[in-house]
């Protein structure tokens, strides 16, 4: 950790790490093709690697549109060529990591990114509105949260983190 609020290269390489075991559990749950992330790639950001536009240190990740592809044989964007990437909000994550509930950098990031992760899956198969009203919005938290507690009930050190979102502390 840095004073600075940003991830240092080891903080990085914790949260890569935690993306592997992420991308694993979700396409367990989802029973995906092996191949998902390879196909349908996203990116893994940070502060350092966003605008300052992108940042908020209110929230821990965010899922983001990067781009898309555009068909060769017309001009329209097709669902299934959206570039998503989950935003890793730095100084959100470094805070959490200092409060008293005694997180580690590996169980939150897994929390995070299966979140995350399952944000995208759901933009991508299940034709969830990425720009959905605010309720829209709220509702769908809602049905992330379900599942991601879904997928990591039972994983060591997660159980903690997930009750202490449900019962609406700061993490």
């Amino acid at each position: 950790m840095t004073s600075e609020g940003f991830f240092t290269e080891s903080d990085r390489f914790t949260v890569s790490r935690a993306s592997l075991l992420a991308e694993s559990l979700v396409l367990r749950y989802f029973d995906l093709p092996p191949d998902e992330w390879v196909k349908n790639p996203y990116s893994l950001l940070t502060w350092k690697e966003t605008a300052p536009w992108l940042r908020d240190a209110n929230v821990l990740a965010q899922t983001v549109r990067i781009g898309s592809k555009k068909s060769r044989k017309s001009a329209q964007i097709r669902d299934d060529t959206l570039c998503y990437g989950v935003l890793l909000q730095d100084p959100a994550i470094l805070r959490a990591l200092l409060r008293p509930h005694k997180h580690d950098l590996w169980t939150l990031g897994l929390f995070v990114l299966t979140h995350e992760l399952v944000h995208i899956v759901r933009f991508r198969r299940f034709s969830v509105d990425f720009f959905g009203s605010q309720e829209d919005r709220n509702n769908e938290e809602k049905v992330v949260h379900k599942v991601t507690s879904e997928i990591l009930s039972g994983v060591e050190n997660t159980d903690k983190l997930l009750n202490l979102y449900e019962s609406g502390l700061k993490f």
